[in-house]
């Protein structure tokens, strides 16, 4: 692996949030030390080159949203992928950041929580790392200690609006809401409405309705949009920003959009699978197999797939994160065959987020090559606070990726890296993978090579939140 000593990146299109130029980029001891067109740097002068000619520079991904080594207690299964193998597959999909989640247990304090997730991360991931803390029990103390883990670079908090033992109700999450917003806390909701799920789910059983396709019809975009709707609600009278998880959805999508159109200090991300993926991945038709597609919310029918690419060309979706639940088939999907209420809920997709949102959206037309950035680098890295990530400047961390726009690679389990059996994207075929990976000056995919060591990544370092600063 490249030590942090200088690295020339040469010749290649640097593609940023807000431009495109052919330009050199030179990197001294992990972060960026210049960018511009030729700048006459000395081969000999530089550890090592690369030649970026026909390629697009870019800042490492950054996702925000990510299920590592991730219990469900009630199910007695674990995600697949822990820090390592997560990691590993998440370079290689041109990711250099990832924020995942120290989740609170039932009585205990939200300290425990950091703490707990940072013995498990720290010993694995070959990137740099965060975590929000998942807030499941609200009292006087967890509303106390939240203002020193926001100051310490902890300052989003997820929460559940559903999800059993998981979920808070709407007194609580007001509560957290205010105090989040009063010192520089970001509140990061999943969003379904419990109450309707909840009877839903009991309808399904009774009605003899129990294989994974049914799995759908009990989470309808209404349940989604009712409780997005809600939760924005909440935060606009506390008067505190909210990050909304995973839009799925039309009237998810439209609240968003009109709640920041009246000034709400609102933003939102969607996932991969919900803009290549739709409804009719749920066939009764095909049995068990329908369980690999299970995940919460799930996939709709295409015209709210339509409608998430129009909300993330127009800003009303500020970026894309993978929500990466990585649950083998065999063995841990499987014993929901009978009852989808056993099934794990999440998807495999560290991997392919960007190379996905790269073929879809770029290649397609949908996206131009700087939104792309701002969604998958930029506006992550100002949402959730990191600033010395997602961007080419002097003087920031140099996580970049060099990616051969032309390069073409066929979607199979055995192509990907995440300790899983499947891949719910087999046989797409996808542009956007990166030749290079670099993280703090660090080669750490070298040309299809991992040369990463275990353990090698950092906490990254992260700030309060100023509502206004939301992208």
């Amino acid at each position: 692996m490249e030590d942090k000593g200088s690295l020339l990146i040469r010749g290649g299109t640097v593609v940023t949030a807000t431009a495109r130029l052919r330009a050199d980029v030179l990197v001294r001891s992990g972060r960026i030390d210049a960018v511009g067109p030729d700048l006459g740097i000395d081969e000999a002068d530089v550890d090592r080159v690369i030649d970026a000619a026909g390629c697009w520079v870019m800042p490492g991904g950054i996702d925000t949203h990510t299920h590592l080594a991730h219990p469900i207690g009630r199910l007695g299964v674990t995600t697949a992928d822990d820090f390592y193998t997560g990691t590993v597959a998440g370079a290689f999909g041109g990711v250099t950041t990832i924020i995942d989640f120290g989740l609170q247990e039932q009585g205990g304090t939200l300290t425990d929580a950091r703490d707990h997730r940072f013995g498990v991360i720290d010993p694995d991931a070959i990137i740099d790392f965060g975590f929000h803390l998942i807030v499941t029990d609200v009292n006087e103390g967890v509303l106390a200690e939240m203002g020193d883990l926001i100051r310490s670079g902890f300052p989003s908090f997820k929460v559940y609006m559903t999800y059993g033992d998981k979920k808070i109700g709407d007194d609580d999450l007001i509560l957290l809401l205010e105090v989040a917003g009063e010192h520089g806390g970001l509140i990061y909701a999943h969003c379904e409405n419990d109450c309707a799920v909840t009877h839903l789910i009991e309808r399904h059983l009774a009605e003899g309705k129990t294989g994974p396709a049914y799995h759908a019809t009990s989470r309808p975009p209404a349940v989604e949009a009712e409780a997005t709707n809600r939760a924005i609600m909440l935060a606009e009278l506390a008067g505190a920003p909210i990050c909304i998880a995973h839009v799925t959805s039309s009237g998810a999508a439209r609240h968003v959009a009109d709640a920041r159109a009246r000034g709400v200090a609102v933003a939102a991300e969607t996932c991969p699978q919900y803009l290549v993926l739709d409804s009719s991945v749920y066939d009764p038709g095909a049995g068990c197999e329908v369980a690999k597609f299970v995940c919460s919310p799930p996939m709709r029918e295409h015209s709210h797939v339509d409608a998430l690419w129009d909300a993330l060309a127009d800003g009303s979706i500020q970026q894309v994160s993978s929500d990466h639940a990585p649950f083998r088939y065999e063995g841990q999907k499987t014993g929901g065959c009978d009852n989808f209420t056993q099934i794990p809920n999440g998807l495999p997709g560290i991997e392919t987020r960007l190379p996905i949102v790269f073929t879809e959206g770029v290649a397609s037309g949908r996206l131009t090559p700087e939104r792309f950035v701002e969604l998958t680098a930029t506006a992550p890295a100002r949402l959730f606070g990191l600033t010395e990530k997602g961007r080419i400047e002097p003087g920031a961390d140099a996580d970049l990726i060099v990616v051969d726009p032309e390069r073409e690679v066929e979607i199979t389990a055995d192509v990907l890296h995440s300790d899983v059996d499947y891949s719910p994207y087999e046989g797409m075929r996808l542009k956007g993978f990166p030749t290079w990976t670099i993280s703090r000056g660090d080669v750490i995919i070298d040309n299809g090579v991992l040369t990463a060591e275990r353990g090698r990544g950092r906490q990254v370092e992260r700030i309060p939140i100023d509502p206004a600063n939301l992208p």
